[in-house]
Formats: structure tokens, C-alpha cells, sequence
């Protein structure tokens, strides 16, 4: 028996203006690639002794608040999002969801409200999901364009960046994209042919696979991660694409990084690599 496919776009939702922007990206995309929007709201896990009874009202009340928002979202933008509410918001808790939902995208805001006192960053976000199959946006403004066009994607000399590669691969052919890779100026001999390597696979990649893209190359002595954000700035892209360890990496150094571009981050994906894409 078939695989469902994977068309659904989950939306963490907490009533803050940062859904919101996250939701303009979703039905943006989902317009675009006929997939469906769903907000998933994650509540704070009740105690242990909690009655099953109390447990089922708590979701019943908040199911309510999110089909309220449901209603205006569909007089907004003429689309009709799913609601669903989870008690908890563990690793299990999204696994789960992204699972029952056949979900293929998580695009978050910024921050995430659990309550008053608990609350999440991009970063905190992401370690939960971890090992995960499918790409996680985290985006602090609105959409810049009316579709995603230009995607950028950082190539160093790390061997683990075909992983890297398969993804924009598939982010090529799902969403119809240009891709625009940004390589740093490497002095060093022994990362040179690293490099080189990674050129070659990606050059011969995208070639055979008829993907429109460009490689430029960082200023020499400049931080290179300062280099991707001024190169995405520059062609005014829409995206820019970070595996899960160099988005972490990327948020230890950047820490109060805030800008209009979204960062896509995945993780290692079989499917992917072997298919090209969810089956």
C-alpha cells in the first residue's frame, strides 16, 4: 500500500504576532504547492494525577480558541487550516504530530509561548527536532516576495555537506526555485581540496538535475557567516538554507540575529538521498 503523501504545513501556534508572520509564509507556500496549513497549538503538559476527563476539556476549550482563528483565516485568505492541541511539547509530542499529520514543513516565528513563563526560542525549537525528516523555517518578518524564488545555500569544505546538497536538490524541484551558493575564500591547503570536492559534486549535481543556480565566492578576511547573510541581502533572496548543526552554530555566534530572511534548517533525510524527494 502507498505512502500518504506528505502535504501538510504546521504551524506552531501561540496568538502572537509571530504566528502570524509564520502563518504568511505557510499559505504562501501552500497556495503554491497545493498543501494543506495546520496550527498546532502546544500547551504546557498537566500534572501526572491530572484526570483524563480535565485533560479532554483543556483541549476541547483550546480547539475552540483555534477554530475561532481558523474562521478569520479563511475570510482573510481564503484558505481553511487544521487545528489540532497537544499536551506537552516534548521531542515525542512533535514527532508524533509530524507523523499523524503527513506533515512535509514546520515554519515557526521567532519565539514560541508555551505560557507567561515559558518560552521558546528558534534554537530551543530546534533542538527538538532534531533527527527530523522534514525542513523547519524560522522567520521574524513577512514574506519579501509572493513566492519563495531565490534561495541561498552557504557550501564550505565540510564533507558532510552533500547531505546539504540533497536537500536543495529536492527544495529546487518542489518549489520551483533559482539556487544561489556562496562558498568562503579558503587560503588554507588542507581544505582546499575538500572544497574542490564539494564544487565538483555540486556543479555535476545540479547539472544533471537542470537546476538554475550560481556560486560566488565570500571576500577574502571577512566572516563568512557575515558574508551569507550581506550575499542574501544583496539578491534580495527569499531564503537561505542551513543544515541543523550549522544553524546551531550559527545561533551561538548570532544570538540576537534578527532579520527579514527566513533560515530553512534540515536534517540528514534517507528519502531524500535515495529518492529525490518524500514517497
Amino acid at each position: 500500500m502507498a505512502k500518504k503523501q506528505k502535504d501538510m504545513i504546521i504551524i506552531p501556534w501561540d496568538y502572537t504576532e509571530s504566528c502570524e508572520l509564520a502563518l504568511l509564509h505557510g499559505i504562501q507556500i501552500a497556495k503554491e504547492v497545493n498543501n494543506h496549513i495546520m496550527l498546532a497549538r502546544f500547551l504546557e503538559s498537566p500534572g501526572f494525577f491530572t484526570g483524563k476527563s480535565v485533560k479532554e476539556r483543556i483541549i476541547t476549550e483550546e480547539k475552540e480558541k483555534l477554530r475561532v482563528v481558523g474562521q478569520r483565516i479563511m475570510e482573510q485568505h481564503q484558505i481553511n487550516p487544521f487545528v489540532t492541541v497537544e499536551l506537552g511539547f516534548s521531542r515525542n509530542h512533535f514527532f508524533k504530530l509530524i507523523r499523524d499529520a503527513n506533515a512535509n514543513l514546520v515554519i515557526s516565528g521567532k519565539t514560541y509561548k508555551v505560557t507567561d513563563k515559558i518560552q521558546f526560542k528558534p534554537k530551543d525549537i530546534v533542538n527538538r527536532l532534531r533527527g527530523l525528516d522534514i525542513p523547519f523555517i524560522v522567520c521574524q518578518e513577512k514574506p519579501a516576495h509572493s513566492y519563495y524564488k531565490e534561495i541561498v545555500v552557504p557550501l564550505d569544505s565540510d564533507r558532510n555537506y552533500k547531505e546539504t546538497l540533497h536537500w536543495v536538490v529536492y527544495l529546487s524541484k518542489y518549489y520551483n526555485c533559482n539556487i544561489n551558493i556562496i562558498k568562503p575564500y579558503i587560503e588554507e591547503e588542507y581544505l582546499k581540496k575538500d572544497m574542490a570536492n564539494n564544487i565538483y559534486f555540486t556543479k555535476k549535481t545540479l547539472d544533471k538535475k537542470n537546476i538554475i543556480y550560481g556560486i560566488k565566492t565570500a571576500k577574502k578576511n571577512k566572516k563568512f557567516q557575515d558574508e551569507v547573510i550581506r550575499f542574501a541581502e544583496n539578491i534580495d533572496s527569499d531564503l537561505i538554507v542551513m543544515m541543523v548543526k550549522k544553524y546551531q552554530k550559527f545561533i551561538d555566534e548570532n544570538p540576537n540575529y534578527e532579520d527579514k530572511i527566513p533560515i530553512m534548517v534540515v536534517n540528514r533525510n534517507g528519502a531524500i538521498i535515495k529518492y529525490g524527494g518524500f514517497r
